[in-house]
């Protein structure tokens, strides 16, 4: 039968619990055999308190990592046995502070040959394998960035490879138009000129532009076109399904996009868009779009206020 082990990292969790519930077993076992009645799991509240005077129940959740019902009840397991008292907060009607009663600080006081021996037992098996150095730099760790977001991390990264940049076919056109419109309606509206480009797509094609989809799967959720007039190439209806933003999907276009402009011979590659589009603004840039001034004549887009026309990927890019 396969054990934990087999499982390695994918079963951490439950490989550290099983080897936290050993030691706390044995623990127990060495503070029965020396007339203790409470569990080891209630100590490191009992060390708080003796090392910090009175302590409210909240202050003692938060120092430990655990939830406040949870440091609660064994507070009352605590208060039951008599080690610890309770003291009225002078700041809080509401609140109730914690503190070591003469019992408790007397049994601190005994158990100490004990802990030296716990500590001596627990270097005994870090000193070939520095587990507590190991776990203190893994705590820091979770707390720069929790388990749950470097899970979701890590399935965004392999989201990010499955997408694919695949060029416009027909079956595609509602899509086409959906992600558009989806941006438009978000940000500004969906003017005359927005809505006989994205109702003829296949238009762009026979004049000589481009459509290019990003593809993750079997969905669309992503777009962006070259829409050629003369020897000028506009990047324009470029827009990103908002769930999967963050995945770099845009640059993606914008990199194809490019090189569609490229093998198409080159000639001048501009776009507009507006000021309030910081984020996208930031993203031309870092692929070779720079400022510059509008070309005499109206602009083809009412909320068009900014224009960038590429220079060359930057080097790096």
């Amino acid at each position: 039968m396969a054990s934990l082990h087999d499982y390695g990292a994918l079963l951490l969790g439950s490989r550290l619990r099983k080897l936290s519930e050993t030691m706390y077993a044995g623990v127990d076992e060495v503070y029965r055999s020396h007339d203790v009645a409470l569990p080891s799991r209630c100590f490191p509240i009992l060390f708080l308190l003796r090392d910090n005077g009175r302590v409210g129940i909240s202050e003692l959740a938060a120092q430990l990592g655990q939830s406040h019902p949870a440091v609660s009840q064994m507070s009352r397991k605590l208060l039951d046995h008599g080690v610890v008292r309770e003291w009225p907060d002078p700041k809080d009607d509401r609140r109730r502070l914690l503190s070591l009663s003469r019992r408790g600080t007397a049994l601190m006081k005994r158990l100490e040959p004990v802990w030296r021996a716990i500590v001596s037992a627990v270097q005994e098996l870090e000193i070939p394998h520095q587990l507590s150095a190991v776990l203190t730099e893994v705590d820091r760790a979770l707390v720069d960035q929790d388990f749950a977001q470097r899970i979701r991390s890590h399935l965004r990264t392999a989201e990010a490879a499955a997408v694919e940049v695949i060029p416009f076919e027909r079956r595609y056109r509602a899509d086409f138009k959906r992600l558009n419109v989806e941006w438009l309606q978000k940000y500004f509206q969906v003017e005359p000129i927005d809505a006989t480009v994205l109702s003829r797509p296949e238009a762009i094609l026979r004049k000589g532009g481009a459509v290019l989809l990003a593809k993750l799967r079997n969905e669309i959720v992503g777009t962006c076109t070259l829409l050629k007039n003369a020897d000028r190439f506009e990047l324009s209806k470029m827009a990103v399904t908002e769930s999967y933003q963050g995945l770099g999907i845009g640059r993606r276009l914008l990199m194809a996009a490019i090189q569609e402009f490229e093998a198409r011979g080159g000639g001048q590659l501009f776009l507009e868009t507006n000021s309030i589009l910081a984020p996208a603004i930031a993203l031309y840039a870092s692929v070779g779009f720079a400022h510059e001034d509008r070309p005499a004549g109206p602009s083809t887009y009412a909320r068009s206020n900014v224009y960038m026309a590429y220079r060359g990927l930057p080097t790096g890019a």
